[in-house]
């Protein structure tokens, strides 16, 4: 925020200077060439002005998206109940299976939540790398537990096309990246169906 601000300020400073240089030549000369060579680059200045301030504003406003975003999981009781249970199996010695058919309905708002992320990524409303650091764990998290691979995403498979058509186009990312991809030892995409799989890939194996 500070180098935003003396950004501006520096920005604003040099305005000015020019702007009162372009002043007390045109008092000066009185040549029509100036005046219009000044009026132009006055233009321009103006124009790159707001040009900034376009920026700034878009950049705030994707940041306030992400947050009410980010808001929007964390607030969902449906998916914070599940979140808890998957996180406590994480860290667990995994000889418990604390997940059963009452976290179905769970299950489905928390691919439903990525499915529209999804969805708005496809339609270029944000990127993926906009959200990759706020969302990557969880998302990862849920999709290689193998106990809810078990009891909902492969018996229900058909139902969450987008979600793994997205997980695809994730874990491509990361890969690119040399990022890591958690629980990847459970890739969800090797227990597909093949057909299945066709469409996800886009082509046929």
């Amino acid at each position: 925020m500070n180098r935003d601000r003396i950004k501006v300020s520096v920005f604003a400073m040099c305005t000015v200077i020019v702007l009162s240089g372009i002043g007390a030549l045109v008092l000066i000369t009185h040549d029509n060439w100036v005046v219009t060579t000044i009026t132009t680059l006055t233009t321009i200045i103006g124009v790159f002005a707001v040009w900034m301030q376009m920026q700034k504003g878009k950049k705030l406003n994707e940041g306030e998206f992400i947050l009410n975003l980010r808001k929007q999981f964390v607030d969902n009781p449906h998916i914070f109940q599940l979140t808890l249970k998957l996180e406590k199996y994480d860290r667990s010695d995994k000889s418990e299976d604390p997940f059963n058919e009452d976290d179905i309905s769970d299950i489905a708002s928390y691919m439903t939540f990525f499915e529209v992320m999804y969805l708005m990524i496809k339609r270029d409303i944000i990127k993926l790398y906009m959200i990759d650091l706020l969302f990557a764990f969880h998302f990862f998290l849920l999709i290689n537990n193998p106990k809810i691979q078990e009891i909902e995403l492969i018996p229900c498979q058909e139902y969450y096309l987008d979600v793994y058509k997205f997980y695809y186009e994730w874990i491509t990312y990361r890969q690119k990246k040399n990022m890591s991809i958690y629980g990847y030892e459970n890739d969800i995409l090797s227990k597909l169906d093949k057909k299945l799989l066709e469409q996800i890939y886009k082509r046929k194996r």
